[in-house]
């Protein structure tokens, strides 16, 4: 490119040179057709000589030149492909040499795999072989002691053959002792047997005629009253009352007579069953029916009797409490359809604690089954959840336990009112909830029992 651009410069200098004497010869032919008319002319600008041309021996140099630096770029670039070459056949070389050496690691790991399999499955048949010698070993040693037991027992049978032998006459005594002994288990037998029987009999008169019968099974426990088996009409029609149902109580039953009191209480408490001792707002203890008790507390001493006592206690399911309370009748209240006067402590019923404090316990009349101090006085826990309504409701007397919320929003059923209350939420049928760990000066129990 370099000589390229040396010979144009050298043709654009001799076009330069040609046409300033073009020029030259053109000013000097103007002046001889009209010399007459020739006005001087202004000196024309300088204008630079056009270089000296080359000589042919110089050009020639210049090729010369020329074709030596091409020759050189050629050499440049062969050299540059050759190294290109070398380098390509390098990396072809290394790339060879690395396919080399993975198929060599790939069968020296073969060849270890192949090797490790191979004393693995050596080591297995050498375990086979020992087992093999140890279980021959086992079985060997199992047949010779069978057969030391073979004999051993052989000699017995002949000693034994050989004492029986000698000893008939003891062997038939000790026959004869053995068939006396027989005889006489057999007849203790049947005595237990009989007795066993005349026992059952008894119980069963004794359960066909207890209802009504009070009890205690410990000094400390309350008292208790069997109530007849028999079916009732639960409920009443009525928001969260009904819808009425027959329930129906098929086996052996007893509640508390009165209200659990605080002489039964304290002695669970120095019992160490009960953990709180509750305020008795001022009223006394003894006689008195406990009062701030939660339902988590009267848990608490119905596992303390039945821990003390060997005996089934708990709270009341809702329809057993009910069942107690109507006393056989299906009235408003126990005793009719009216409040009447002095037959329950509420707020209205005519008697001397009305809507101040509870009563001692037994201060009215019982109800027909034995049971007192049933409506009002103090309302009274019992084991079922709360439920809106009876929709669903268990039929056989069972404690309605599902569907109870977590602590401490877990509510529970209180029965028969308080001392507190309008008469009209003393009757038989109402109820009211509140939560298990809930407590205040209206609020006790009365405990039940099964067989």
């Amino acid at each position: 490119m370099a000589h390229n651009r040396k010979w144009a410069l050298i043709a654009g200098a001799l076009a330069c040179w040609l046409g300033c004497i073009a020029l030259w010869a053109h000013a000097e032919t103007q002046n001889v057709i009209d010399p007459t008319t020739a006005v001087p002319q202004a000196a024309p600008e300088a204008v630079p000589a056009p270089p000296p041309p080359q000589s042919d021996a110089a050009i020639k140099r210049e090729r010369q030149r020329a074709a030596a630096e091409q020759k050189k770029r050629e050499k440049a670039e062969a050299r540059a492909a050759a190294a290109e070459k070398e380098a390509e056949r390098l990396r072809a070389a290394e790339q060879a040499r690395e396919r080399q050496q993975a198929d060599t690691a790939a069968r020296l790991a073969k060849a270890a795999a192949a090797k490790a399999a191979a004393k693995q499955a050596a080591a297995k048949q050498a375990t086979a072989r020992d087992a093999a010698a140890r279980a021959a070993a086992v079985d060997l040693a199992v047949k010779q002691a069978e057969a030391k037991i073979a004999a051993f027992k052989e000699n017995l049978a002949r000693e034994a053959a050989a004492r029986d032998a000698e000893n008939d006459s003891a062997i038939r005594l000790a026959a004869a002792r053995d068939e006396a002994a027989r005889e006489l288990e057999a007849r203790k037998a049947a005595a237990r047997d009989a007795a066993a029987k005349e026992a059952a009999a008894k119980e069963a008169a004794r359960l066909a005629a207890r209802p009504g019968t009070a009890f205690r099974d410990c000094p400390d426990c309350p008292e208790m009253v069997w109530l007849p088996r028999g079916e009732f009409n639960m409920g009443e029609n009525g928001a969260g009352n009904g819808p009425p149902h027959t329930v129906k109580i098929d086996y052996a039953l007893a509640v508390g007579r009165f209200e659990v009191t605080f002489g039964e209480w304290d002695a669970c408490l120095a019992a160490g069953g009960c953990r709180r001792r509750p305020d008795d707002a001022g009223w006394g203890r003894g006689r008195q029916p406990v009062i701030n008790v939660s339902w988590v507390d009267a848990q608490q001493y119905v596992a303390w009797l039945s821990s003390k006592t060997g005996k089934r206690y708990r709270l009341p399911s809702e329809a057993e409490w009910e069942y107690a309370a109507r006393g056989g009748a299906q009235t408003r209240f126990w005793w009719g359809d009216d409040v009447g006067h002095n037959h329950e402590n509420c707020y209205n019923c005519g008697s001397r604690w009305d809507g101040r404090r509870a009563a001692p316990v037994g201060s009215f009349a019982p109800n027909a089954y034995g049971v007192y101090d049933v409506l009002g006085n103090v309302s009274e826990w019992v084991e079922d959840c709360y439920h809106q309504n009876y929709r669903d409701a268990p039929a056989d007397g069972s404690p309605w336990s599902n569907s109870c919320g977590n602590e401490p929003r877990d509510e529970r059923v209180m029965r028969g009112g308080a001392w507190q209350y309008p008469a009209a939420l003393t009757r038989a049928a109402f109820r009211t909830r509140f939560s298990n760990a809930y407590y205040d000066y209206r609020i006790g129990f009365r405990v039940a029992r099964t067989e």
